[in-house]
């Protein structure tokens, strides 16, 4: 509920000043009962009389703004209430008042907005500069027995007149599935999902099916550049949350970002450019915005009573003044005839005796009234009083190794007044959380050399109001007392006669700040139903290509378990390292990644390996710690060194840790291709202990990358 102490004072001014216009008075009045739109009329007339009187301009400004959020409450209410056309209304009259209320024109437009279209086919989806060409219908053809995979394509080929090429490493093997009911796309994706392929769309009437591995991947895949600009969020602060967020299977992807023009350039996969883009949408939302009006009122009221003797002057004086004249005319008194005996030539004064009985109490109001615009989450500072010098000094020696004798004499200024800083969030209830800091500050008087004794309330709090809600925040209350007696010293200590020849002053001075606070949202962060939709995500398929068939997580996790792990050696058994892939082919001045996996039967609590490499074709830019290590808990200490064409890496489980066993991710070897050749990547140590400290014995592979 609004408070109304600051346009009551106003109004109690306007009735005791003769100066105020009489459209004002009643301006105030109406303001003050919730009547705005006379009080904008009244403030209108007022203004229109005293163009020059800057007090009118600014009450009309404050009315008109007061209407217009009374009003957008007002719409927000009847909405609830179903009931739009009396809503509409109350939206455009507070378009009328503030046609800068960008809230009220957004509520509105969506009040009036016909309802959308429900979207059949989802989010537009990136696609690849070429796809292939088919009728549209649907394929009828099911193989119940096992067939060749070849066959198949070329059954498939034959019906919806395309071309299908294969790679020279492609494998034919049977299978059996049904294509009944998918269309051309589908059932290309389905085969190579069944067979462990990918597929490469040529032209409209060609594909080729590639084996689906890392090395394929590289020379077959298809990338796509998109620019996204950004409107509220920095891109420079996106590029590290992009990177974390799309990882491909064995490179992270191309991120260039543009400060001035505020854009990020991404280069990578169709799948993950579309994942960024939803991510990155998601991200760029504006903040949300807040007026926020403060009413503060400071009251000092200052009591003083004095009652007693006071002593005009309070001292007893004596001079001489010879009645026969020898004093001549430049004031000097003359020895001859001087009679320094007699009583006469001299005289004396006395205190002259006032009886008081004063009495004064008298209040001061220090009123504000600002309106502060800010984003949610940004800090707001307002600062209402004046800059108190405080001299701070320091001693420096005159001369090299002297005393530090010379002072050095420095001034800061200090904010003496009222001091609030708030940081408001909004929250998508339609509240308002504001952390407030209020600070009262004043001189209290002056210590040693006149320095300022300054006297300082403070307060921190933090609330949670809704839109349009009043928060009283008070008794930040200071109370001083003082009292002095003055008098004739010795007389003015009797008892019962000590009053007649004393003076007791007793000042009382008490102050309190009064702060109301009431925050309006004029803009929330604008959250979409489709903000709200999870993204799924295959962490493999973002590594494929317009067309590729490897998207079944599920499915290729049951033929990796099926195979041997690549790389690892055919006859070992036990605990054996080993690098994935085991061969890999990739082109110059390309980035790729090579897993370090541990099968083991035992449980393992540590182990140490070293990798040699040849460094003049490959360099080795960083090794990341693998998700097996999770196994073992948090915060499990990694080693890394990277040496030349050397690199050592080793693990052990924390304390109170334990081990893992099976088959895990070690390490992530992140290798640049420097020059074309041939260079094989083996282990000339490895060494491993269980979570007991007995030791295990560690078979290891290698690997071999080819540079073209």
């Amino acid at each position: 509920m609004k408070k109304y102490a600051l346009i009551l004072i106003l109004a109690m001014a306007a009735g005791a000043c003769a100066t105020l216009s009489n459209d004002y008075k009643k301006g105030v009045e109406a303001e003050m009962n919730q009547k705005y739109d006379q009080a904008v009329r009244y403030y209108q007339q007022a203004a229109l009389d005293h163009p020059n009187d800057a007090v009118y301009r600014l009450a009309l400004v404050r009315a008109r703004s007061s209407a217009s959020l009374f009003c957008l409450h007002t719409a927000r209410s009847l909405v609830a209430q179903n009931k739009r056309m009396e809503a509409e209304l109350d939206y455009k009259k507070a378009l009328f008042y503030d046609p800068l209320n960008r809230a009220a024109a957004d509520e509105l437009r969506v009040l009036i907005a016909p309802p959308p279209k429900a979207e059949k086919n989802g989010p537009e989806k990136l696609e690849g500069p070429v796809r292939l060409k088919s009728s549209g219908e649907a394929l009828n053809l099911s193989f119940r027995n096992e067939v060749s995979l070849r066959s198949i394509f070329q059954t498939l080929g034959r019906v919806a007149n395309v071309n299908f090429l294969y790679d020279d490493t492609f494998r034919d093997t049977n299978l059996a599935i049904d294509l009944t009911g998918k269309d051309l796309q589908q059932a290309v994706n389905f085969l190579c999902v069944a067979s462990k392929n990918f597929s490469r769309t040529i032209d409209e009437k060609t594909v080729i099916i590639v084996p689906d591995n890392v090395q394929k991947r590289m020379q077959y895949e298809l990338n796509a550049i998109k620019t996204f600009y950004l409107s509220n969020i920095d891109a420079s602060d996106v590029q590290m949350r992009l990177t974390q967020m799309v990882k491909t299977m064995y490179k992270v992807p191309s991120i260039q970002v543009d400060k001035n023009l505020n854009s990020v350039t991404i280069r990578d996969t169709p799948q993950a450019v579309a994942l960024a883009e939803k991510l990155l949408r998601s991200w760029d939302k504006s903040k949300g915005e807040v007026v926020i009006d403060i009413e503060i009122m400071e009251v000092n009221r200052i009591r003083m009573k004095k009652l007693g003797i006071d002593l005009s002057t309070g001292i007893l004086g004596i001079r001489l003044n010879p009645a026969d004249g020898s004093m001549s005319d430049d004031g000097y008194f003359r020895f001859n005839g001087l009679d320094l005996g007699a009583l006469g030539n001299y005289e004396i004064t006395v205190p002259t005796a006032i009886a008081q009985f004063l009495g004064t109490d008298s209040d001061t109001k220090i009123i504000a009234q600002p309106r502060i615009r800010g984003l949610s989450g940004e800090k707001m500072e307002y600062i209402v009083g004046q800059k108190v010098p405080i001299v701070n000094s320091t001693f420096a020696a005159i001369a090299a190794g002297g005393l530090s004798t010379q002072p050095i004499v420095n001034y800061t200024l200090q904010d003496i007044g009222i001091t609030i800083k708030m940081t408001p969030r909004i929250h998508l209830e339609r509240e308002v959380t504001l952390e407030i800091e209020l600070q009262v500050s004043s001189i209290a008087g002056t210590g040693t050399a006149n320095i300022p004794i300054i006297a300082n309330r403070e307060i921190k709090n933090t609330v949670r109001l809704k839109d349009g809600e009043t928060n009283l925040l008070a008794g930040l209350l200071r109370d001083e007392e003082r009292k002095s007696v003055g008098g004739i010293v010795g007389l003015k200590d009797l008892p019962i006669l000590g009053n007649l020849f004393s003076a007791t002053q007793k000042t009382i001075e008490q102050t309190d700040v009064i702060l109301t606070i009431t925050p309006h949202i004029i803009r929330s962060i604008q959250i979409t139903d489709e903000d709200m939709k999870p993204l799924w995500v295959d962490p493999d398929n973002l590594s494929g290509v317009t067309g590729a068939g490897g998207a079944l997580r599920d499915a290729r996790e049951e033929a990796v378990v099926a195979e041997e792990p690549p790389g690892r050696p055919n006859d070992a058994e036990g605990s054996v390292v080993y690098l994935s892939p085991a061969s890999f082919e990739a082109p110059r001045d390309r980035e790729f990644r090579i897993n370090v996996e541990l099968s083991s039967e035992k449980e393992i609590g540590n182990a140490s390996l070293v990798l040699t490499f040849d460094p003049q074709i490959l360099k080795l830019k960083d090794v990341l710690e693998g998700g097996g290590l999770r196994q073992m808990g948090e915060k499990v200490p990694f080693l890394k060194d990277i040496s030349g064409g050397t690199c050592t890496i080793g693990f052990s489980s924390p304390p109170g840790g334990r081990g893992f066993k099976g088959r895990a991710v070690l390490a992530v070897l992140v290798f640049t291709s420097v020059n074309p050749g041939e260079t094989s990547l083996g282990f000339t140590s490895a060494t491993a202990g269980s979570p007991m400290g007995q030791a295990i014995v560690l078979q290891t592979g290698e690997a071999s990358v080819s540079i073209r």
